[in-house]
């Protein structure tokens, strides 16, 4: 049987407000409300038909309440910087880490920064998360076509769900930062915390609808993995500090809908 419960960690993320009320029957689509528009989830699940413990941040977003914004690190002059110091240098509300940067930090990939492209495409088979009109979208790569109107895109990968469909990944474990879209066009940021996950599975959580213990999403995108895997929060009652194990050239960010750059 599927077990779903939240976790310890949840009464710190919600700044002391206590355990969420809820049990394992109860906890399916379980997101506590920090502001209209911006809430949080704290999950931990096991069991079929997932093969390994997996407990998860999510943070779910509605760009049309709040801006999704690229951060980079070398727009603050250095080639790296940890998640926390990102989300505080650029005054955003919460973060987590982005996309994959060579040996020297340099990013690897497509990126736009608030109407401006500051790194160019790579050819490859790999996702892009882009933002225009205050709509978030996950494309292939070779589907990516340039428009004034696009104001943020990162390119990472590899996709997990494409059109409500779950995509073939390779099998390997390890600690996870992803994004996902669901039909409404909200945005998930979810961050694995200290649990090492096959990717098959983040993609299954992913697809799944909430009333299956999933997050709803048609689209979903695998963020830079590893020790690069960090997410950070604070706003209001929310307090989210996962450290990663390295410092990264750039993050996505939540900021409040009158944060215009």
């Amino acid at each position: 049987k599927l077990k779903l419960i939240a976790w310890g960690f949840g009464i710190w993320i919600l700044g002391g407000m206590g355990i969420f009320p809820f049990d394992s029957r109860e906890a399916h689509g379980s997101w506590q409300k920090i502001e209209e528009g911006l809430e949080v989830t704290a999950h931990q699940i096991e069991g079929p038909p997932y093969e390994t413990l997996i407990r998860f941040i999510g943070l779910r977003i509605n760009p049309k309440k709040f801006q999704i914004r690229v951060m980079e690190s070398r727009a603050w002059g250095v080639d790296r910087m940890d998640i926390k110091s990102l989300v505080r240098k650029n005054q955003a509300l919460a973060g987590i880490n982005g996309g994959f940067f060579q040996p020297d930090f340099k990013p690897l990939g497509l990126i736009i920064v608030d109407g401006r492209q500051t790194n160019p495409i790579r050819k490859t088979d790999w996702g892009i998360f882009l933002v225009a009109n205050e709509r978030a979208r996950i494309i292939h790569t070779r589907d990516f076509q340039n428009d004034r109107m696009i104001t943020q895109a990162l390119q990472v990968g590899p996709r997990l769900v494409a059109e409500g469909r779950e995509l073939r990944l390779k099998r390997q474990v390890a600690r996870r930062s992803a994004l996902g879209i669901t039909p409404d066009g909200d945005v998930i940021l979810l961050n694995t915390e200290d649990t090492e996950v096959y990717a098959q599975d983040l993609a299954r959580i992913f697809r799944l609808p909430e009333v299956e213990g999933g997050l709803g999403c048609r689209e979903a995108l695998a963020l830079d993995g590893g020790p690069s895997a960090q997410m950070y929060g604070e706003y209001k009652n929310l307090r989210i500090d996962i450290p990663g194990k390295t410092a990264v050239a750039n993050g996505i960010g939540v900021f409040p809908m009158k944060e215009r750059r």
